[in-house]
């Protein structure tokens, strides 16, 4: 399941709370001991029980077709495909806590910069209060899973996380597929960061 293999991502929640960002930032993860894809690029996709007539997942697997497509991959009977996909998925509601500076309004900086105290009375600029606020923000994931129909090992599995997608799996996703593919495949054992776009 999703929420065994996803973990705190404090350093995306932050760029998220940073304001509205012209991209997306993904941590792509990946394993396998192959070179790469260098044989017939034919899969079928597989689901689990509770993916059966689920309209959900249904387009969830179609953006997935569609993205596998361009990478020159054709779908075919799991009875014949070189590589059976399986594809894991989910999303968090998390929560950051922040300490932010927080400086004594009746200390405020007067003209040309010097502090004023009370009643307008030269005063001094003290060190900063710090007040701790939670920020909420969801943190989305996704996996993919390749592995050889004919020996029935998996070959490779790429996982994808991000802070960047939104509150909901269905905004997010988009991203997630296109960051698990940007690479096919990535360094084994290494993560990586994609940023996309959002146009």
């Amino acid at each position: 399941m999703w929420a065994r293999w996803g973990m705190a991502w404090v350093a995306g929640a932050v760029l998220l709370l940073g304001g509205c960002a012209s991209t997306v930032s993904s941590q792509v993860t990946a394993f396998g001991e192959t070179p790469g894809f260098d044989g017939q690029r034919t899969y079928a996709l597989t689901r689990t029980a509770d993916q059966q007539n689920n309209q959900e997942h249904a387009t969830y697997e179609r953006w997935l077709r569609d993205r596998l497509s361009s990478d020159g991959f054709s779908e075919q009977s799991p009875n014949s495909a070189n590589f059976l996909i399986g594809m894991d998925y989910g999303i968090t509601q998390q929560t950051l806590r922040v300490a932010e500076p927080a400086y004594d309004p009746m200390f405020m900086r007067g003209p040309w910069g010097r502090p004023w105290g009370w009643g307008g009375y030269p005063g001094y600029w003290g060190p900063p209060m710090y007040v701790e606020r939670d920020y909420p923000y969801a943190l989305a994931g996704l996996q993919l899973r390749f592995t050889s129909r004919a020996s029935g090992k998996e070959v490779y599995r790429v996982s994808v996380q991000t802070a960047d997608g939104g509150n909901s799996l269905a905004t997010a996703m988009p991203f997630l597929i296109d960051a698990a593919l940007k690479q096919l495949p990535f360094p084994s054992g290494r993560t990586v960061t994609v940023r996309q776009e959002v146009k």
